[in-house]
């Protein structure tokens, strides 16, 4: 891979560990508001799996794949049916949590775009 692509992915890397970053301090802002009251903790397959999702999401729309957003709204209705008893996870703490979290990789891959842009 030549040096200006290396650089460019660089770059990129920073960005998403960047987003991140404010992912870790905002999210559990967010649970501890509209949670559940057993989510107060640091769940750690749960920021690994949010982690990924933005990654996924971040890569592909940077590549130019929007049709990522759909898939992994697809995917993520798909997980959330269930019987609505049965959870302690509000309509309201899902649709805000999976907005924010989209809105986080569009965020980067936007700062991305400008930095790449000549």
């Amino acid at each position: 891979m030549e040096r200006g692509k290396r650089m460019k992915y660089l770059q990129a890397v920073v960005v998403f560990v960047g987003a991140e970053a404010i992912g870790l301090i905002v999210f559990p802002v967010l649970s501890r508001r509209l949670g559940p009251d057993r989510a107060r903790g640091w769940d750690t397959r749960a920021i690994l799996k949010g982690i990924l999702e933005r990654l996924v999401l971040y890569t592909a729309l940077l590549h130019g794949f929007p049709q990522m957003l759909i898939a992994l709204g697809a995917m993520k209705l798909g997980t959330r049916l269930h019987h609505e008893g049965e959870n302690d996870i509000s309509n309201t703490y899902f649709l805000v949590g999976n907005l924010l979290s989209f809105f986080l990789a569009i965020v980067a891959v936007i700062v991305t775009r400008e930095i790449w842009a000549p």
